[in-house]
């Protein structure tokens, strides 16, 4: 076993060598949680595994119950009892830890259940553009309402609490969403390594069901990572906490899209006034208000917001009211490429004669909406015929809906469909424009890695897309209105190679521009190097 320990098996099993390295890390953070809810006690475990598309339970109420599905298999059981705590002469306590099923069997729509969410997913599913419609319609009218209204806050702590355990190792809770693909996590993983480099002890908390496929990756190994299933009981999350703090010398929070640690900041403000509270935030969701309305209402209480776009620093600040001192503009343009320098004035120019090839790259959610990019592709097929080709990379919960357009729409031998076992730079070196289709986004990390690749960038004007795409390239977010829009776009594109390198060197200078302004990496590494001396 790896990572950081704070139990100890009473007998090493010899079943471990069966569970894949991502279920030892699952299996891991369920003991790590078991115990440090259970301190003093020991914690015999019943672990399962399934085959089928179902998350893993570790943390949450049906751990407690000795009964199971049929379909799933128990692999072994376990003994373990929390480190540097004496044990009573009682009986083990029984837990039940399922590990769920392999990741690839949860790459679907998961949907509430009832008549009404089986329908609106039917009709989805179905007629997307239409739904999309009335979709966009509600969150106009949801976006004008909270740009007019303040976010209550909860109230400034008045007490004094005793703080962590100094003399203790260092550490860093982090909040995550999940530990599987995305910009946001790309981001949060990379602060997991950086707490690491400045000498202190990552402690990993997530709280979104999941397979948790990156858990195994290296940037984890040295790290207390504890992947929560829900409803856990109100008693064991306080005791996870204080052990926490009790086990570490907890110098700050950094939360990265985990509303549960978001909505217990003001529990651990009053405890642990020490312990410095920041988060990082990524888009404006809408719809919901999302993390950034949470950040909001805790923000009394925190010490710092860190926000990758100009977009939400104004939100925050000028919309609503938050000190300026209090927010941090660093950006994610350096995340994933290198900043260009000294780069050729030369932009590349297709050969007479060669098809404009047009890119889909990113997860196949309702937000990206990738069907929006199937049919603009019959639209482009249908007007422009064979000079234009078009490649789709990527996977994810609706990737049965996009096979299924694919085929109605005729697409076959048109859209190459591309999955997650190909590098993405391979799409991006073979494309000449990318299209980012979302209804939402802060700044996408394609935009900064299409221009890394000389690839022009045509997307919906959500977000900051617009500090980094010219505003030729910008269409609406309305899904008819996207689609005519940028058929013209793309079809002036296709008639006009010069047009295309122009528009290529405005897209540089955004890049270059928006590439020079504070980075995240700068700001989260003085933070971590404050909270470690």
């Amino acid at each position: 076993m790896t990572g950081v320990k704070v139990y100890e098996l009473v007998e090493e099993p010899d079943w471990f060598s069966v569970l894949s390295p991502r279920e030892v890390r699952l299996l891991e953070g369920a003991l790590a949680y078991h115990t440090l809810v259970r301190p003093g006690q020991r914690v015999r475990v019943t672990a399962l595994r399934t085959d089928g598309p179902h998350t893993p339970s570790l943390t949450d109420q049906s751990t407690s119950r000795i009964e199971w599905p049929d379909d799933r298999t128990v692999v072994g059981t376990i003994e373990a009892q929390a480190t540097g705590m004496p044990v009573s002469d009682v009986s083990a306590v029984d837990v039940v830890v399922d590990l769920g099923g392999p990741p690839a069997s949860l790459l679907r729509l998961e949907r509430p259940p009832g008549r009404v969410h089986e329908v609106r997913s039917a009709v989805r599913a179905r007629v997307p553009v239409v739904f999309d419609v009335l979709r966009q319609k509600r969150t106009d009218r949801l976006e004008n309402r909270r740009l007019s209204q303040p976010i209550p806050r909860v109230g400034r702590p008045q007490t004094r609490g005793t703080g962590s355990a100094a003399g203790s190792p260092r550490a860093v809770l982090f909040g995550m969403h999940w530990l599987e693909l995305g910009g946001a996590e790309k981001w949060a993983a990379e602060t997991v390594g950086m707490a690491r480099a400045a000498g202190l002890v990552p402690i990993v908390l997530s709280d979104r069901p999941s397979g948790h496929p990156d858990i195994s990756r290296p940037v984890f190994d040295d790290a207390l990572v504890i992947p929560l299933s829900h409803p856990m009981t109100g008693e064991q999350e306080s005791r996870l906490l204080s052990d926490l703090f009790r086990r570490f010398d907890v110098r700050g929070v950094h939360v990265h899209h985990c509303t549960w640690l978001y909505n217990r900041l003001p529990w651990i403000r009053a405890h642990y006034p020490g312990t410095s509270l920041v988060d990082s935030l990524h888009v404006l969701e809408w719809r919901t208000g999302g993390f950034v309305d949470i950040a909001l209402r805790m923000s009394n209480v925190m010490d710092a917001h860190h926000v990758i776009s100009p977009q939400l620093r104004d939100y925050l600040v000028d919309r609503q009211g938050l000190p300026r001192d209090k927010v941090t503009l660093a950006t994610l343009a350096d995340l994933t490429v290198e900043p260009a320098v000294g780069r050729a004035a030369e932009v590349p120019t297709r050969s007479p004669g060669e098809p404009l090839t047009i890119a889909f790259v990113g997860r196949f959610t309702q937000q990206k909406r990738p069907y929006l990019f199937l049919r603009l592709a019959a639209r482009l097929r249908a007007r422009l015929g064979d000079r234009v080709r078009f490649v789709m990379h990527g996977d994810g919960e609706l990737a049965s809906e996009v096979r299924a357009d694919h085929a109605r729409l005729g697409l076959t031998g048109v859209v190459e469909l591309r999955g997650t076992d190909r590098p993405v730079t391979d799409t991006l070196t073979e494309a000449d424009v990318l299209v980012i289709s979302s209804d939402n986004e802060g700044v996408t990390l394609t935009s900064f890695e299409a221009d890394a690749h000389d690839v022009l960038v045509v997307s919906a004007d959500v977000g900051s897309q617009a500090s980094v795409v010219p505003e030729q390239m910008l269409v609406p977010r309305a899904p008819l209105a996207f689609l005519s829009e940028a058929e013209r776009v793309i079809t002036r594109l296709a008639d006009d190679p010069d047009l295309a390198a122009r528009l290529l060197l405005s897209q540089r200078a955004r890049v270059d521009a928006f590439a020079a302004l504070p980075r995240a990496r700068d700001w989260t590494r003085a933070l971590y190097e404050r909270w470690a001396s």
